[in-house]
């Protein structure tokens, strides 16, 4: 028994004394860990607990795992009138999925729809119902990877169903959750409602009325007519009220201080996306049978062509797409064809051409909402 004792019990050379010692080192090794490792090992010992509980160390982790970004995958519930629990899951950047995230109270959540993935955490909202005339929803905050989550306080009731945009800083590592809203006023002026949500404070606060009329694409889910970059969020909208026009006129912005302005678009187009590309603001639109890159020189206060995408698929074919998002110097483009069968197919813009992509092991009669995504052990609150 004791030979056996001797074998099993891990032989002390002081090599990891000599780590533990050297705090600067440790950090580095134990912060570029998944997140599954590091909570695995945070139980090792106080010494780990406490260096790995750290703002320091969450911040330098977070760091380094943006540098490995992957993919979150949820699938849309779709139809708000069908109850359904989404899947939610991390994929690599070649399609294969590689974790399924089970957040503790989410299997019982009808009809998901994500908002924004930031840092590590999702938002998003579930059962979007109507109470005595108005619109009710519940924001959650989650960390798929710590299986944490937050449910804000609920906010102001909406005649018609609210549009959201999540603002975050990296620098100061707290997040904004803007909603606009819709109340029982004289519609003909077209103003809409706006209230934000900190992190810092844990409330809402009402902001002043906006003379905008923000689009939302329910097939889409809530992350398509919205983007943050470099701690500025902007939003399709149409400055046409009274015409209902469905496709965008212009993009509002907001910074970290609450200020609004409006950026034209270069180009009016009914199918139109917003992502990152690069840093920054990219406007992906369909005109002539094609798709237009266009970057936002933010300097210059204008716009440039980047590239002009010939789209390989015929476009009687296309019903419509469910996501654009980019990763690193590619574009991925999912959508639903007539048929109601899903594909996906990347472009690289670094050498003009279009390249074979499948997401493994998946019903392809799901629709899908994929945004960038990295694991972090980032709060929910990020009231630091």
């Amino acid at each position: 028994m004791d030979e056996l004792f001797s074998k099993l019990k891990r032989p002390f050379d002081g090599t990891w004394y000599a780590v533990e010692s050297d705090m600067a080192v440790f950090e580095r090794i134990m912060s570029r860990l998944p997140v599954k490792c590091v909570l695995i090992s945070k139980s090792v010992s106080k010494l780990w607990y406490d260096v790995m509980s750290t703002k320091y160390f969450i911040i330098l982790h977070r760091y380094w795992s943006s540098k490995n970004t992957k993919f979150f995958v949820l699938y849309d519930a779709g139809d708000l009138e069908e109850i359904k629990v989404c899947e939610m899951r991390l994929m690599e950047p070649n399609g294969t999925f590689i974790e399924k995230y089970t957040i503790p109270g989410f299997e019982t959540l009808p009809n998901l729809l994500m908002i924004a993935s930031f840092n590590g955490l999702i938002c998003c909202v579930n059962d979007v119902k109507i109470w005595q005339g108005s619109y009710e929803v519940d924001i959650r905050i989650c960390n798929p990877a710590t299986r944490e989550v937050l449910v804000l306080p609920r906010s102001h009731l909406s005649i018609d169903i609210p549009t959201f945009g999540v603002l975050y800083s990296n620098r100061y590592h707290f997040y904004k959750i803007y909603k606009f809203f819709s109340e029982p006023i004289d519609l003909e002026t077209g103003y809409t409602q706006c209230e934000v949500y900190s992190s810092k404070t844990g409330a809402w606060k009402r902001l002043a009325s906006v003379p905008w009329l923000l689009l939302t694409y329910p097939s889409l889910s809530l992350v398509s007519n919205h983007v943050c970059i470099n701690e500025k969020l902007y939003w399709f909208i149409s400055d046409d009220y009274e015409d209902e026009i469905d496709f965008p006129t212009a993009i509002l912005m907001v910074d970290m201080d609450d200020n609004f302005r409006v950026i034209p678009l270069p180009n009016y187009a009914e199918i139109s996306f917003l992502i990152e590309f690069r840093g920054r603001l990219c406007f992906v639109d369909w005109t002539g049978l094609k798709f237009h890159l266009w970057l936002y020189d933010e300097k210059n206060d204008g716009w440039y062509l980047l590239d002009i995408l010939h789209f390989p698929v015929k476009w009687l074919e296309v019903a419509h797409f469910d996501s654009v998002v980019a990763h690193k110097h590619d574009i991925l483009f999912v959508y639903k064809d007539v048929a109601g069968l899903r594909h996906e197919i990347l472009y690289d813009v670094s050498h003009g051409t279009w390249k074979d992509f499948r997401i493994a092991e998946d019903c392809k009669e799901k629709a899908i909402v994929v945004v960038p995504f990295f694991e972090t052990l980032l709060p929910c609150n990020s009231n630091w």
